[in-house]
């Protein structure tokens, strides 16, 4: 249905009704202020609760609307935060507005709003709610006017370049496991890709020897292959890290079982997960002391070298593949900590890169 009402130039419905709720209520608070001072017989306060009822609901269908849009659409990473942050604006505007609307409802049910006290008082309190719809609006804009999100839906996507190394990036002899100054880090799999591996991961379960660590190449390509039988292996890197975007290129069609892709891990009991399975499902979640909060779970399709991100800023918790949001979680925002990879099964996963950069909150 939604598809009927969107135009080829729109990625989806939001930037077409989010105008509504914007205009509506700054129109409620204006008349509001104006009729301090009008006549009823010109304006009484029963149409301006009208304008903040219907603004309310608008902002309701633009927040949903909103978050099915975040999810069809894929970011770079500096625009994670800012994303996070419109999310959250917008879900305290809509509370605000809701709670405040129903209010002037019951203040004309008790036939209290007439007193003049009472007019003035409801008006100062829709004003910080204007503070929270002009802070949803700046990130919102930020999002769409900053980083192209949703924008430019007629035009054929580019080839994305190959960043170049810079003299910022500090990097050890022949070592392909690359650290930039703010202790974002790329590693593209190379020949000496077994060594690296033992170099800058720790297990927490099982042991590199489980793993059968090997670098083979496919065509000019080299990948990290690790194999094993009824594995139950866990490896994470010696740093810790708050809010991150992870990207993995990897291979798991030759694997039975899951494979965890691990973030905020503080041992082998408590850690973050998002969880790719043999039989199609991507779940996302929690393990504290020993116990699992699943945040998400979802079927997905594909084969061969995937391309995962995994994003956690503060309380979103978000998974793509191949550039398609897969999952999309909720919870409290986790304790730093390392970031890795667990096997549970049988079989084979091949790597050909994973990038760790941090976000700003």
């Amino acid at each position: 249905m939604e598809s009927l009402l969107v135009p080829d130039w729109a990625p989806n419905i939001h930037p077409l009704i989010i105008h509504f709720p914007i205009a509506i209520i700054l129109l409620a608070v204006l008349m509001d202020f104006l009729n301090l001072f009008l006549p009823d017989k010109w304006w009484d306060d029963l149409k301006t609760t009208m304008l903040y009822g219907i603004g309310a609901i608008a902002a309701i269908a633009a927040y949903y609307t909103g978050t099915w849009a975040a999810d069809s659409v894929f970011l770079p990473s500096e625009a994670q935060s800012v994303l996070n942050n419109h999310a959250d604006w917008a879900l305290w505007t809509v509370w605000f507005f809701g709670i405040y609307a129903a209010l002037r409802i019951a203040m004309h049910w008790y036939q209290l709003i007439d007193r003049k006290a009472m007019k003035i008082g409801l008006f100062v309190i829709a004003l910080p709610g204007v503070f929270l719809l002009y802070q949803t609006g700046d990130h919102g804009a930020q999002l769409v006017f900053g980083y192209g999100a949703g924008t430019g839906n007629l035009l054929q996507p580019e080839e994305e370049a190959t960043p170049a190394s810079t003299d910022s990036l500090i990097s050890e002899a022949q070592s392909t496991f690359i650290v930039k100054e703010n202790g974002d880090w790329a590693w593209d799999i190379g020949p000496n890709a077994v060594s690296t591996h033992l170099e800058r991961f720790h297990w927490v379960e099982g042991s590199v020897q489980d793993l059968q660590p090997a670098s083979v190449k496919s065509g000019d390509t080299h990948l990290l292959q690790l194999s094993g039988n009824a594995l139950n292996n866990f490896f994470v890197t010696h740093d810790s890290y708050q809010n991150v975007q992870v990207d993995y290129y990897m291979d798991l069609s030759g694997f039975e079982g899951q494979v965890s892709l691990v973030n905020h891990a503080q041992d082998a009991r408590n850690y973050d997960f998002v969880t790719l399975s043999s039989d199609g499902t991507i779940s996302q979640g929690r393990v504290s002391n020993g116990n699992q909060e699943v945040f998400g779970k979802e079927s997905y399709s594909a084969s061969g070298m995937l391309f995962i991100r995994t994003v956690v800023n503060d309380t979103h918790f978000r998974a793509y593949i191949n550039k398609e949001m897969a999952v999309h979680g909720h919870g409290d925002a986790p304790e730093a900590g390392s970031i890795g990879l667990k096997l549970e099964g049988s079989g084979t996963i091949q790597i050909k890169e994973i990038k760790l950069t941090q976000l700003n909150n």
